[in-house]
Parts: C-alpha cells; sequence; structure tokens
C-alpha cells in the first residue's frame, strides 16, 4: 500500500480490497465502526478522507451515518493486491492486452478472456477493469451485471493500436 498513509488507512484499505472477494468495486459505509471497534469515528473519518485524497476510495456524504459511504476505485486493487493475491493487477493487465492484441475475438465476452487468462475472478476483475478505459465508450458491453466490470469489448482497430500502446507504456 502506500507507505505515506497513516496506520489506520493502510488497514482500512487492506480490509476493504479483501472485502471485495470478486474484484469488483464494494461498498463500505458504518459497518466500519464495527469492523474497527478500537478505532473512533473522527478517526475513522479522516483515514478514509486520506484514502480518498489519494483515489483509492470515493466517499460519499449523508445525511444520518456516521461514515460517509464508500466506495473502493480500481486504484485500491493496484496498492493493495500484491499484498493480498501475490498478483500486480498493472501487470496483469499488461498480460489480458497482450491476449486481446493476439485474438481480439476474446475480448467479446469477458468470460472468454477470464477462460483464456485461466485466472480466477478475484485476480482477473481488477486487471481487466484498467483496461476498460482504453477501449472506446461505444464497443464496450455495459449491462447492469455483477461479474465483471464489463462484459466484453468489440475491438476496432484504434482500440488494438491503444491496447499496444498501453502494453508498450506498462511492460
Amino acid at each position: 500500500m502506500y507507505d505515506h498513509l497513516s496506520d489506520l488507512a493502510q488497514r482500512l484499505g487492506m480490509y476493504m480490497a479483501r472485502g471485495c472477494p470478486e474484484g469488483l468495486r464494494g461498498h463500505f459505509g458504518d459497518e466500519l465502526l464495527v469492523d474497527f471497534p478500537d478505532e473512533d469515528r473522527k478517526s475513522l473519518g479522516i483515514a478514509l478522507a486520506k484514502l480518498e485524497a489519494d483515489g483509492l476510495v470515493t466517499l460519499s456524504h449523508v445525511l444520518g451515518p456516521h461514515l460517509p459511504r464508500v466506495r473502493t476505485t480500481w486504484e485500491l486493487f493496484i496498492a493493495c493486491d500484491p499484498a493480498i493475491t501475490g498478483h500486480d493487477p498493472v501487470v496483469d493487465s499488461v498480460e489480458l492486452a497482450r491476449l486481446l492484441i493476439e485474438n481480439p475475438d476474446l475480448g467479446g465476452n469477458a468470460s472468454m478472456l477470464e477462460d483464456a487468462a485461466g485466472w480466477s475472478r478475484r485476480r482477473f476483475n481488477p486487471a481487466f477493469a484498467l483496461l476498460v478505459p482504453h477501449i472506446a465508450d461505444g464497443r464496450t458491453r455495459k449491462p447492469i451485471q455483477n461479474q465483471y466490470p464489463v462484459l466484453g469489448f468489440v475491438l476496432a482497430d484504434e482500440d488494438l493500436v491503444a491496447l499496444q500502446r498501453y502494453v508498450r507504456d506498462h511492460s
């Protein structure tokens, strides 16, 4: 994780990343008060604000609850997964990009790409999510579902060039 963060912020980040068993962005709230009983609301709130300042979570302040609503980001998995899973999502995303460059048809269905990689869903999803911004929006399958960041891509030549550049820049 990030060494400049407080111990509590690091523990919260690791806890939330572990709390996302499918490697998808998760939601947390006042249950963190129960899960961290030795910490007061103010300390947790400040630690969450530090995580937000580094882009690891987003916070939504609403009336009523003691803590803001927390949504993890893909950056949290990038920071935590090497310690949690032993895999780096950035390195894994390069491997997925190479698979897509070699066989663009794998992009049509996330489950086909997941099978080709041979990874657990927990490892696959953060790496796959890192590729989404490099594919044109109109060629991304985004129905509401809770298995993958997106269901797949219809890859055009410009997407393949973007993936080649991604591989170059992250290798």
